[in-house]
């Protein structure tokens, strides 16, 4: 059987120093070998929006309640089959020993379209055990990132899974993830984090709607769950009829009276805070507002603050006003 080897590059590869360190303990390397599909089962811990399974390829779909459902999955299916057919699998799925079997992380679908397509076995990316949580969540995650058909729920339920690993790591809430944080862990930008730190808090109605495909833009699902909740309501119905964003941000304006003509024309607007030599003034502003309940978690931002150190409170100013544009 050959074997090669397989790099993790790029931003990922620092947010997954350990993430592979259960295969040989060869940090950031996997290697791939063609193992059998009979082999493959899922993961038990690994919640599934499928219901198709590999059972109702191999034995018959039987006349269950989710039988048009299944229908319509392996009709969906198709032309990822009829690709397999003449090209083979050309992106391995991810797997890990389990005994001398296999448990599926990523590539549900490549497994069952290679099984649709009469393939006796399937290129692997092989972890020789099963990784822990958040380990296991970022292999996913860096699968699914690529795909053009992945949707906000599916990418909604991949962040969910490793805020909640990587909270349960470092005994804290999720609502302790700060976006820094959170751009360090699965690879992104800080306002890309942003968005994303907003969608794992989005309220149940919100994440209702983003279940069901009535929103499907992340810019637009952030922006609406940093809203109030007594607005949402509105603004949902309002992203449903494909308003886009600057529509909703309007619609927002005038629940809270803003005049139209405020921002009519300006994409930013420039403030000037003043100067002051008095360390006591800067302490007390930065203070008050990391006393904010909403801006708490900034002051891990921030680090220690030099307090006899003029270019030290500089740059944590600097930084607290990046941090809040972005909020």
């Amino acid at each position: 059987m050959v074997k090669k080897s397989f790099k993790i590059r790029g931003n990922l590869a620092e947010a997954l120093d350990d993430t592979v360190s259960s295969a040989k303990n060869n940090a950031g390397e996997l290697h791939i070998e063609v193992i059998p599909l009979r082999k493959i089962s899922l993961d038990p811990d690994n919640p599934r929006d499928l219901a198709l399974s590999f059972e109702d390829l191999y034995s018959g779909i039987t006349n269950d309640d989710h039988k048009s459902r299944k229908l319509a999955e392996i009709a969906s299916l198709d032309s990822m089959v009829k690709s397999i057919i003449e090209q083979g699998v050309i992106n391995p799925i991810v797997v890990y020993k389990n005994g001398d079997q296999y448990r599926l992380i990523a590539g549900e679908r490549r497994t069952l379209a290679s099984i649709l397509a009469k393939k006796e076995d399937i290129p692997s990316k092989v972890l020789t055990a099963k990784p822990d949580p958040l380990k296991l969540s970022l292999l996913q995650w860096i699968e699914n990132i690529e795909r053009e058909d992945l949707t906000l729920w599916e990418r909604l339920r991949n962040l969910e899974k490793i805020a909640a690993a990587f909270a349960n790591k470092q005994n804290i809430e999720i609502t302790d993830i700060t976006p820094t944080t959170l751009s360090t862990i699965v690879g992104c930008s800080l306002q890309q984090a942003v968005n994303y730190r907003h969608l794992i808090n989005a309220s149940p109605e919100l994440k209702k709607y983003i279940k069901k495909g009535g929103i499907k833009n992340i810019e637009k699902a952030a922006f609406i769950s940093k809203s109030s909740v007594e607005n949402q309501e509105t603004l949902i119905q309002a992203c449903i009829e494909d308003a886009t964003l600057s529509e909703l941000k309007k619609l927002e304006r005038e629940f809270l009276g803003s005049p139209k003509s405020i921002l009519k024309g300006r994409s930013s607007m420039k403030v000037n805070f003043g100067f002051t030599t008095n360390i006591k003034v800067a302490k007390v502003i930065l203070d008050s507002v990391l006393k904010h309940k909403e801006f708490h978690s900034y002051s891990q931002e921030l680090g220690t603050i030099q307090w006899d150190n003029h270019k030290s409170i500089t740059n944590a100013f600097k930084q607290l006003i990046k941090l809040l544009e972005h909020a």
